[in-house]
């Protein structure tokens, strides 16, 4: 169902003149020929020595209104026979006046409805002696055009703006059109409290003549691409931004089609993974394990697919419904200078999380493993003998040391304060104005049974995800086109973790998207050629254990789940859709069929329990059924437009 939006727009109206004479002169008679108005009046005798004085140009109105009125004083002197004034170099006056020399001269044109934009005004003024241009202007840019226009808006738009025109006007030859970019929702729903946007583009055989509101236009062939100016690229709730759009007539295909809104976003790849049975729908009563497993062989096999070449992003996972973390028992090369490092997973919470991350960004859990390990230790093991004794845990019947600092203030990955503040800015459909980075990001106790491992996997994982975006988003880097066409087959992991860890704008001086763009796409080892480690080999530590996790075979994670441990699952994950979106019912019906789902699939075990890697998987997508979508909504806010704006230059 559609509503009728009043949406004030500016459009081209008659202009009306007004001159002023002398009282005892008769009523001037006045013509107008295409844009120029001749007045003609009757001269009274006058007393003229020379050209005319220099006049003065002014006006009355200073705030953008559309109607306003050009005054030219001249104070003393010789007087003039007529008038010339011009409009932004255009001459549309022409006037004879009352020549009463020497006394003072008025002259007077008003503006009545004049379209939005910039006018600068100059004037003559002539007698039989010659003429003397006016040396000052005057300029009036008008902004407040009120003249109303009814648009038909979608009741709400989510994820993207809504996008429109209507005709305005046409004769034989010109067709005038206001295209819209709207955002109609009255108030916050999920991706959509605002949108980011370049402007729009549109499909017409037409000849674009003219757009008013824009910052510029392009067209070619039948594309036509309108830019917002930087000031109307965010639109809040509740706003409309209006182009009108003049064209010549041309072509079998006028009338704009495909309409589009330019995102500020790119091309983000988010791979799509496997989903849960047909049979399976919300709140199913007479549930079934055929509704939750379509193949049990498949989806009990304990056959390992190494090697799937994954990095940063999970393009090819392992197992369509198994989530397969291989933990290698000792790295065969030092990690953090610790020499023969194991990598464990010290909590379910925190293999939760990392899952997580896979399910809803796409992030390779190998990645994050590393990044941890790399940032505070968190999946690393030291052997005793290498000079570590934090932290001493016993894991297959040796004593290591985990040098992880759990209570350090930025969490297992190390997400600063200062990152979290942006993020919540630009992602506020996951976080909002009143998330605290020490609620999100700092560990409660640091303990295996500390189930603020979830919240932190996540937040760290909404994080990465920002630079990914931020990275795509800048038009003049054409991401997306970089990654397909390189050479490095890590060149999305390397130019995704540098910017993380050492700030976009420094990967962007280097300027491999624009002059170095030939020799980075061409480079075998991007991170080589262009020094992008990052701070202590950042880069070529995580690629390392990156590498190791996916060759192993044998030391494959797993873990019992009990239904208090998913269900302290469920109220992490809660932390991050706490606008409305999902409802407290909503969630309550979700949490029904979790547990649902966890009575059918603990049957196979006998134990009242579930497997993280068999089963973890099923329970999140019965979970995710419930979330809302698009379930990756575009960052947006107005620090989003200043940075990619910024990024951009």
């Amino acid at each position: 169902m559609s509503r009728s939006a009043r949406l004030i727009v500016k459009l081209v109206v008659a202009t009306m003149i007004i001159a002023e004479v002398s009282p005892n002169v008769g009523q001037a008679m006045a013509q107008t020929k295409e844009d120029k108005t001749i007045k003609t009046g009757v001269n009274a005798l006058a007393n003229t020595t020379g050209v005319p004085a220099s006049g003065m140009l002014s006006k009355d109105k200073w705030d953008g209104e559309a109607d306003y009125t050009i005054t030219m004083n001249l104070w003393y002197g010789n007087n003039a026979d007529s008038w010339r004034l011009y409009e932004n170099g255009k001459l549309i006056l022409e006037e004879n006046l009352i020549n009463n020399s020497p006394n003072p001269q008025k002259a007077q044109m008003s503006f009545k409805d004049k379209p939005n934009g910039e006018y600068i005004y100059t004037a003559e003024l002539i007698n039989s002696f010659g003429k003397t241009v006016i040396q000052s202007s005057v300029s009036h840019k008008v902004t407040k055009n009120e003249v109303k226009l009814d648009i038909n808006l979608p009741d709400k738009a989510v994820g993207l703006p809504a996008v429109g025109y209507k005709l305005i006007s046409e004769d034989e030859s010109t067709i005038q059109w206001a295209l819209y970019i709207a955002n109609p929702n009255k108030s916050y729903i999920w991706a959509g409290k605002d949108f980011s946007s370049w402007g729009l583009s549109f499909n017409t055989s037409a000849k674009i003549l003219s757009v008013e509101n824009a910052s510029s236009f392009t067209q070619d062939a039948n594309n036509v691409t309108i830019n917002l100016k930087q000031d109307d690229q965010l639109i809040p709730l509740n706003t409309t931004k209006v182009f009108i759009v003049k064209a010549k007539k041309e072509g079998k295909n006028i009338e704009p089609t495909n309409i589009k809104p330019n995102q500020f976003r790119g091309n983000v790849i988010y791979p799509e993974y496997s989903k849960l049975p047909p049979t399976w729908e919300k709140g199913k009563k007479d549930l079934k394990i055929t509704d939750l497993i379509a193949n049990t062989e498949d989806y009990y096999n304990t056959k390992i697919n190494t090697n799937t070449g994954n990095k940063l992003i999970t393009y090819n996972p392992s197992h369509n419904t198994q989530l397969v973390i291989g933990l290698p028992n000792s790295m065969p090369m030092p990690v953090n200078g610790v020499k023969g490092l194991k990598i464990w997973m010290p909590s379910k919470y925190l293999a939760m999380g990392i899952g997580t991350d896979q399910e809803l960004f796409k992030f390779n859990p190998n990645f994050l493993v590393g990044l941890s390990i790399k940032e505070n230790f968190t999946c690393g093991l030291a052997p005793i003998e290498s000079g570590y004794s934090e932290n001493k845990v016993m894991v297959d019947g040796k004593l290591w040391s985990w040098p992880i600092q759990k209570k350090h203030p930025d969490g297992p990955f190390q997400q600063e304060k200062g990152n979290f503040n942006e993020v919540k800015k630009q992602y506020v459909d996951y976080l909002g104005d009143t998330a605290e980075h020490e609620n999100f990001v700092t560990l409660k106790t640091g303990e295996p049974d500390d189930s603020s491992y979830v919240t932190s996997a996540i937040s760290s994982g909404i994080s990465l995800t920002l630079t990914r975006e931020f990275l795509n988003a800048i038009p003049k880097n054409r991401f997306d086109e970089f990654i397909k066409g390189a050479k490095d087959p890590w060149a999305e992991f390397v130019l995704v973790d540098n910017a993380y860890n050492r700030g976009v704008y420094g990967l962007l001086q280097r300027n491999l998207f624009t002059t170095n763009r030939e020799k980075a796409m061409n480079s075998t080892d991007i991170n080589k050629d262009f020094d992008l480690s990052g701070f202590a080999s950042h880069i070529e530590t995580i690629r390392n254990i990156i590498t190791q996790m996916d060759n192993e075979k044998d030391n494959i994670y797993d873990a019992k789940l009990t239904k208090e441990e998913v269900d302290n699952y469920l109220k992490e994950l809660r932390n991050f859709y706490k606008k409305g979106t999902p409802t407290d019912a909503e969630w309550n019906a979700m949490v029904n069929d979790v547990h649902n789902t966890f009575d059918l699939l603990s049957k196979h075990w006998g134990d009242n329990t579930i497997s993280y890697r068999y089963d973890f998987l099923t329970i999140l997508r019965v979970a995710k059924a419930y979330l809302p979508n698009p379930m990756n909504p575009g960052p947006s806010g107005p620090s989003w437009v200043e940075q990619v704006n910024g990024g951009n230059r």
